[in-house]
């Protein structure tokens, strides 16, 4: 089960939607669906459409496999999601 957002750690929901921010912009640019973010080349689905929506508007913290799974289908560190934030 996906972490939600915790309400007593300061400032987590706002760095949450800015990473989810930049993941979206990620994506979009690079002309993907949720869907197919979610799953690898093949199609095999690790993180269904509904999860990517919820982690790019902030409403849960994805897992460092999630965000690592998500680096490699954008052919992007993981870094460059927190760059700047």
């Amino acid at each position: 089960m996906p972490a939600r957002v915790n309400p007593d750690v300061p400032g987590e929901a706002k760095l949450l939607r800015k990473v989810g921010k930049r993941i979206r912009a990620l994506r979009e640019k690079r002309g993907l669906t949720m869907a197919q973010l979610g799953a690898d080349r093949r199609g095999r689905v690790y993180f269904e459409r509904q999860y990517v929506w919820k982690m790019e508007t902030g409403r849960v913290a994805p897992s460092l496999a999630a965000l690592s799974h998500f680096a490699k289908r954008l052919d992007v560190p993981v870094a460059e999601f927190v760059k700047g934030v």
